[in-house]
């Protein structure tokens, strides 16, 4: 089976973003709208980019993606640390705000609405699978429905919401049939009359499948480790690898976490973390372990006892203790070479 290239790179602007209300160089005739552009005309040379390989140092990042703000703060923000999102999602536009101009220098852009639309569906897929997985069957109940006959079964994102109406921006609408006897295949065979679990893996399954359908292709690479060329699964951009890094976490039933300490989503994959795991790396658990040392003095100061701080930190008293006596000891020390 074809592997993920971890070492797959991607590229962020170190000048950031900005929000530019322009229309495609393509589209002469389209109403102009927000596209988010990091301002790099196209060719142009000495452009700062930071490259980093996103699969690899981010095993949870298609859950940040997921989780982001589908607003112009919450885009923006996403994309100053992570990228654009490439690929088909990519315009070029004219950049500047009178794109009728002449000798205006084109580059690129990723309009507002698709980044919400990715976003949201996304987050659509994450939520169904996360239910399925766990059994959470009132969840499932509100998203997917059997036909009473048993002849088909979809999925409603907003069952309330009459058809041909609009709810409130931005929302991701979803109306499909999972399966059904009128669509002529055997996918309505695999299930039981009013199961919601395998209903809900195989609409995870079949959007996923959509949103890798170009975005991501077989090719043979060089692996240097291995001196020998091998099969991989290529993105052809941050998007596609976000959605090939959610097929990946589907098919190992992987678990994941916000660190602790920076927030970051990692990865619990079986026989690679322990479940009970807090962060996210050496240098958080680091960070948080000294933050803690400085905060039990602290406290210590303001005449908490050593029984309450440990039971406020959820550590040992003894570790307490030695906590504040080093830091007693240190500032003896720094006292007497003055």
């Amino acid at each position: 089976m074809p592997d993920i290239p971890l070492q797959f790179q991607w590229h962020v602007a170190e000048g950031g973003h900005r929000w530019l209300e322009t229309r495609p160089s393509v589209e002469p005739g389209q109403v102009r709208r927000p596209f988010l552009t990091d301002g790099r005309p196209s060719g142009a040379a000495g452009w700062r980019l930071r490259q980093y390989p996103p699969l690899s140092e981010f095993p949870g990042l298609f859950r940040e993606f997921a989780d982001t703000e589908p607003s112009y703060d919450g885009i923006k923000a996403f994309a100053d640390r992570f990228g654009l999102l490439g690929g088909d999602v990519a315009h070029r536009i004219p950049l500047d705000d009178q794109p009728q101009a002449k000798g205006v220098p084109v580059g690129i852009g990723e309009a507002l609405s698709d980044w919400t639309e990715e976003i949201l569906m996304m987050r659509l897929a994450i939520d169904v699978w996360d239910a399925a997985r766990s059994g959470d069957v009132g969840r499932l109940e509100q998203v997917i429905f059997w036909e009473q006959d048993g002849s088909g079964v979809q999925m409603l994102s907003h069952p309330d919401l009459p058809d041909g109406q609009l709810p409130e921006v931005p929302a991701y609408v979803e109306r499909t049939w999972i399966a059904g006897t009128h669509l002529g295949d055997e996918v309505l065979d695999r299930f039981v009359r009013g199961d919601l679990v395998k209903p809900a893996l195989h609409y995870v399954q079949s959007i996923i499948n959509k949103q890798l359908r170009g975005r991501a292709s077989p090719l043979l690479l060089w692996d240097a480790n291995r001196e020998r060329l091998g099969l991989y699964i290529m993105p052809d951009g941050l998007l596609g690898a976000l959605w090939l890094q959610f097929a990946r976490a589907v098919e190992r039933d992987s678990q994941f976490r916000r660190c602790a300490e920076c927030g970051i989503w990692f990865e619990l994959a079986r026989g690679t973390a322990r479940t009970d795991k807090l962060y996210c790396s050496t240098p958080c658990r680091t960070k948080a372990y000294r933050k803690r040392q400085v905060e039990a003095v602290r406290l210590h100061a303001e005449g908490r006892s050593i029984d309450d701080i440990a039971r406020d930190l959820e550590s040992d008293p003894d570790t307490v203790r030695g906590w504040i006596e080093r830091r007693a000891a240190s500032g003896s020390a720094r006292g007497k070479s003055t």
